[in-house]
């Protein structure tokens, strides 16, 4: 049985790069109305894109056609888990713990916040409720879930986002180690002047606090950083790696195989990586699977890769959530 356990609707900032992504999303669909590059294709995308922009990433029909993709690939489970930062009431907790200060760095990572919440959490969950019924009818399961930034200090707010919705799943991740965004693009030049050694070493210790703080359900690209900043040898990463799949194991919280990270990176690797999938595998902690689309033609890529990979790893189930209650699947 496929899944895919960890998508996304939208993910700006909304550049040129962006349109020309969600043109790309869209043409596999519009190639079935018109004559590739015709001029009536041509006009039927444009008319796509504004439908799109006009409408936003929680309607129907950009929904429906991320239901297409998975029906196309196989896919029988979708889970859908936007970002906490997408979403504006919750701006005010990123600016608490991101460095948004008055330098150009610190511009530049508040620039990038006011860019990314354009929508309301509320509507959200009751935008992807309604639909479920409708995925039911065509076979597939529909799954709500949330992707938590975590911050020391932070855990009150957490709780309260965890608990005030019906979610299927809580993730975890952390994406801002000492108040620094890595996926900001204007911040990469901040990564470039750390040392290796200190900057692991911080993220780490934060995903354990993370982990330990029993809040999620998943932790989800345990090793993502490794895409934006400096790389070390791996072989010094292994003890963090040991020290982050015993605290999963300690709290019975899963991990997240995320396929996506091959996708416009220079790292060409899954996160978490081959070794750190053996560690977890041998202290068994659950591993959930995700192509991290973040448009529908992404839905499903790289999963049959990944699905090998974890059985080389030693896995024999991915970890599937409903209520927040955990179960497994044979991997197909």
């Amino acid at each position: 049985m496929k899944v895919d356990f960890h998508v996304h609707l939208e993910e700006g900032p909304y550049s040129l790069d962006w349109l020309v992504g969600q043109a790309c999303a869209l043409r596999p669909f519009l190639d079935e109305k018109e004559e590739s590059e015709s001029r009536g294709w041509a006009n039927e995308l444009v008319k796509g894109l504004a439908q799109r922009l006009q409408n936003g990433p929680y309607s129907r029909e950009w929904l429906d056609l991320y239901r297409a993709r998975a029906k196309q690939a196989g896919i029988v489970q979708v889970c859908v888990a936007e970002h906490l930062y997408r979403f504006a009431e919750y701006r005010p907790y990123y600016e608490r713990h991101v460095r948004v200060g008055d330098d150009r760095l610190g511009r530049a990572q508040r620039r990038w916040l006011a860019q990314m919440a354009n929508d309301s959490l509320p509507a959200y969950v009751a935008f992807l409720a309604e639909e479920r019924e409708r995925w039911a009818e065509d076979g597939l399961a529909l799954r709500i879930g949330i992707e938590l930034d975590y911050f020391p200090g932070g855990e009150d707010v957490l709780r309260e986002v965890s608990g005030q919705y019906p979610w299927d799943v809580c993730m975890g991740a952390v994406h801002f180690p000492g108040g620094w965004g890595f996926p900001v693009r204007d911040v990469q030049e901040h990564w470039e002047r750390v040392a290796p050694a200190g900057l692991y070493s911080s993220y780490f210790d934060v995903l354990e606090q993370a982990i330990e703080s029993g809040l999620f359900d998943v932790m989800v690209h345990l090793d993502g950083i490794k895409a934006f900043g400096p790389k070390p040898d791996e072989t010094a990463l292994l003890p963090y790696y040991q020290r982050v799949a015993r605290a999963l194991r300690r709290k019975d919280m899963a991990a997240e195989l995320n396929a996506g990270y091959v996708r416009g990176q220079s790292l060409r690797e899954f996160s978490p990586s081959f070794r750190f999938l053996q560690i977890l595998a041998q202290h068994e902690v659950p591993i959930t699977l995700s192509s991290h689309a973040t448009a529908p033609d992404q839905v499903g890529q790289h999963l049959a890769e990944a699905r090998a990979q974890l059985k080389r790893a030693g896995f024999a189930a991915v970890a599937v959530f409903a209520d927040r209650k955990r179960s497994e699947l044979a991997i197909g």
